[in-house]
C-alpha cells in the first residue's frame, strides 16, 4: 500500500493525544502471557471461524463492480472462511453510485454477507455548515445503497481533522449526531443495518478533536468499525512490534465501551506492508495474528484492508491457520 494512498484513508501519529497506557512500561512477563494467550486461540481459529464469525474482505469501487474479480476472490476466499466483503458503492471522492446489480446477486447466491461502503466526508470535515447540496447528495447515495440489496450500509469518513479548524468538540458532537441519526431513519426503513467505521485510537480516547467518540456512533449504529491497523500507531513502538496485541486489546477496549447496548464490535486489520518492519515477519504472518486476535475476542469477527484489493497475504494467512500452522506467531504476537 504506497503512502501516498494509505494518507488518503487515514495516515495519522497516534502519538497526539496517546492514551496515558501507552506510557507504561510493559514487562516481558505480560508480552509472554499475551503471545500465549493466542496460542491457544490459534488452533480454533485455524479450523475454522470463531462461531460463525464474520471474516471480510474490503473491495474497492474499481473491483467491486467485476464479477470476475469477484469471482476469483470468492473461489478462493470462500472455500477459508472468507463470508462478507465491503463493497464500495461510488468512486472515490464522487458521490455517484456504481453498484453490480450481477456481483450482489453472485454474493447473495454464495450465502456471503454484504456492506455497502460509503465514504461521507472524504479526507475529513473541513468547515461547517455543510453546503445543503453535499448533504443532499450524501444522503441520496445512502438511500440508494440502503435499498440496492446490501445487508448493511457502512458509513466511513465522518470526522473532522486533527487540527484546524478548531470547532468546539460540542458542535462536532452535535452535527455528527444529527447525520447518524438521520442516516439510520434511512436504513430502519429499508431494513438493513446501519454501522460506521472510526479510527483505531477512538477506541482508547474519551474525546478525540477528530469529532469521533464510541458511545455516540453506539446511539444509532449497529456495527463499529475500529481500524485498528498496526502500522499507524506510530508514536508507540510496542504497538507496531506486536500486532496481534494491538489488535486484541484494541477490539477488547472497544467491545468494553459498547457492552449492553447491543452493538457490535468489527475491526478493519491491516493486510498491506506499509510500516510492517517493526514485527519483524512477513506480511502474511503479520496478518495471520491479527486474525487469531481479532477471533479471540467476543468481536463479530474482522474485515481485512488492502486498498488495491490484492488479498493474497490473507488467503496464505487462512491457509497457515486451516493447516494448523503456528510457526512464526509468538514472535510478532
Amino acid at each position: 500500500m504506497p503512502v501516498s494512498r494509505m494518507s488518503n484513508r487515514h495516515a495519522i501519529s497516534f502519538w497526539k493525544g496517546k492514551p496515558m497506557h501507552t506510557m507504561l512500561i510493559r514487562l516481558p512477563l505480560i508480552c509472554i502471557l499475551a503471545s500465549l494467550a493466542l496460542f491457544d486461540c490459534a488452533s480454533a481459529a485455524g479450523r475454522s471461524a470463531r462461531n460463525g464469525a464474520m471474516r471480510g474482505l474490503y473491495i474497492p469501487n474499481r473491483h467491486a463492480n467485476s464479477i470476475e474479480y469477484i469471482r476469483s476472490v470468492m473461489e478462493r476466499g470462500r472455500p477459508l472462511g472468507i463470508n462478507m466483503v465491503v463493497l464500495d458503492v461510488h468512486p472515490f471522492g464522487a458521490h455517484r453510485t456504481r453498484i453490480s446489480r450481477d456481483v450482489l446477486d453472485y454474493l447473495k447466491g454464495r450465502g456471503v454477507y454484504t456492506a455497502g461502503r460509503i465514504a461521507c466526508f472524504q479526507d475529513g470535515l473541513k468547515s461547517l455548515p455543510v453546503p445543503d447540496e453535499y448533504i443532499k447528495r450524501l444522503f441520496g447515495v445512502i438511500e440508494e445503497t440502503a435499498g440496492a440489496g446490501f445487508d448493511e450500509v457502512q458509513l466511513d469518513y465522518i470526522r473532522f481533522p486533527d487540527g484546524a479548524p478548531y470547532y468546539a468538540l460540542s458542535a462536532k458532537y452535535g452535527f455528527v449526531d444529527d447525520l447518524l441519526r438521520k442516516a439510520r431513519l434511512i436504513t430502519k426503513e429499508r431494513g438493513v443495518k446501519l454501522s460506521a467505521d472510526l479510527f483505531g485510537r477512538v477506541v482508547y480516547n474519551r474525546d478525540d478533536i477528530i469529532g469521533q467518540k464510541v458511545e455516540n456512533f453506539a446511539r444509532h449504529v449497529e456495527v463499529i468499525y475500529p481500524m485498528l491497523y498496526p502500522s499507524h500507531f506510530t508514536g508507540d513502538k510496542y504497538r507496531l512490534a506486536n500486532p496481534g496485541e494491538t489488535v486484541r486489546d484494541g477490539t477488547n477496549r472497544g467491545i468494553a465501551r459498547v457492552r449492553g447496548t447491543g452493538v457490535r464490535i468489527q475491526p478493519y486489520i491491516q493486510a498491506f506492508p506499509y510500516n510492517i518492519q517493526w514485527a519483524r515477519v512477513p506480511l502474511d504472518k503479520y496478518v495471520e495474528v491479527q486474525i487469531v486476535a481479532a477471533e479471540s475476542t467476543e468481536a463479530r469477527g474482522w474485515v481485512a484492508w488492502n486498498a488495491k484489493g490484492e488479498y493474497d497475504c490473507v488467503f496464505r494467512a487462512l491457509e497457515g491457520l486451516k493447516n494448523g500452522s503456528r510457526k512464526d506467531i509468538a514472535s510478532a504476537r
